[in-house]
């Protein structure tokens, strides 16, 4: 299957790793390493890619099942 390389949208994001202490709560934007240290993610997407993203969903959805 080809695509073009203008068929191809961009979703604008953002992603945000940050490291947190499960046992004191304390967080950190630098990585941290040890036994109670958990690595946290988070994706921001623009409500431009959010549209696009609901749309494309939704097409999916509308289509028959085979």
């Amino acid at each position: 299957m080809k695509t073009d390389k203008e068929d191809i949208i961009k979703i604008d994001c953002t992603t945000i790793t940050t490291w947190r202490n499960t046992r004191t709560g304390e967080t950190f934007k630098e990585k941290k390493e040890g036994a109670d240290i958990v690595q946290d993610v988070t994706v921001q997407v623009s409500p431009k890619g959010l549209d696009i993203m609901q749309k494309v969903m939704n097409q999916k959805n509308d289509k028959p099942k085979p």
